[in-house]
């Protein structure tokens, strides 16, 4: 399901919030990437705890690492 890029949806985000390795080892400073999409930081993968993320849960994600593959697709 596509996630609207919204305050709300921006401050339950996880990506910010220290438990993201891949977040925190690749100096990304922008969050939400299920809404916004890729980083055009071209990231690594570390670890990523998407599924654990309030906004994956709210619009049934089954995906991760959006700041690599994308942003949610309808």
């Amino acid at each position: 399901m596509k996630v609207p890029n919204t305050e709300f949806n921006r401050k339950n985000c996880i990506c910010d919030k220290g438990d993201c390795l891949t977040y925190t080892e690749n100096a990304l400073t922008d969050t939400l990437f299920c809404a916004i999409g890729k980083s055009p930081k071209n990231p690594r993968r570390v670890r990523c705890p998407c599924g654990v993320c309030p906004v994956l849960a709210m619009f049934d994600l089954g995906d991760a690492y959006y700041c690599i593959e994308g942003a949610a697709k309808e």
